[in-house]
Formats: C-alpha cells, structure tokens, sequence
C-alpha cells in the first residue's frame, strides 16, 4: 500500500517535470519577421515573416473572429429572448383582455334581456290614459273659454 503511494507521487512528480521543457520551448517560439525594402529581393515594400510568427497571427487573427462570432451570437439570443418575452407578455395581456371583454359584452346582454323582460311585463296599452288626457283638456278648455267670454 505504501509503495503504491510513493510510485503515484513518484509518477505524478515526473509528469510535472516532463511538461517544463515543453512550456519552456513553447514560450521560446515567438516567431521573427523582418521588413523588406525596394532594393532587397522582393520587388515591392513587404513583411516576412517565418512559420511560427505567420501561425501566431493567424491564430489570433481565427481566434479573434470566433470571438467575434460567438459575441455577436449571444447578443443575438439575448435580443431574441428579450423580444420573446416581450411578445409572450403582449399576447397574455391580449388574452386577458379578450377574456375581460367577452365578459363585460355577457354582462351587457344579460341586463338587457333583464331590461326587455321587465319592459314587457308592463302593459304597453295608453290609449286609456290618451282619452283621458284627452276629455280632460276639452274640459278645461271649454270652462277657460266660458269664463274669458263672461
């Protein structure tokens, strides 16, 4: 059991020490360049630059757009979700809405049917009362003219 833990620190000791030589001979790497004038071999004004420099550009150059990409892609769902509520949100508030009209217009009806019921109950025959009326002002209309004449 003891030996089992020794050869595991052992072990793990090793593998630290195998990966220095390599950071070390990553980080040395940096890539060299150099800049060419009119009168050097190449006939126009360049840059040169050797494998290591030309693939840490370009690394960064495809790391830079794909942070890029990934940016513009989560501020593009995160204006889809906030539209998406918002749109969740109208819809609910015209469904609730509806519900309320269609409420109030039952309401409405009910109480005129309630109105019609109870204007129907009542008779809607005044011709009585038209003749009444009637035989009423001829009354008084002729005894205001008999005492005027007097």
């Amino acid at each position: 059991m003891l030996s089992k833990l020794r050869l595991k620190k052992a072990l793990a000791l090793f593998l630290l020490i195998s990966f220095i030589p390599l950071t070390l001979q990553a980080q040395e790497q940096r890539g060299r360049y150099t800049r060419l004038s009119p009168g050097d071999p190449s006939p126009f004004d360049a840059w040169c630059f050797d494998d290591p420099a030309f693939a840490m550009i370009k690394a960064k150059l495809d790391t830079m757009e794909e942070v890029c990409n990934l940016e513009m892609q989560n501020a593009i769902e995160q204006e889809q979700a906030r539209y998406s509520l918002k749109i969740k949100n109208l819809e609910l508030r015209l469904d609730t809405l509806k519900k309320e009209t269609d409420k109030i217009i039952l309401i409405k009806n009910q109480e005129i049917k309630k109105l019609e019921q109870a204007a129907l109950k009542r008779p809607s025959d005044y011709s009585i009362w038209w003749a009444t009326g009637g035989i009423a002002v001829g009354v008084l209309g002729t005894l205001a003219i008999v005492f005027a004449v007097k």
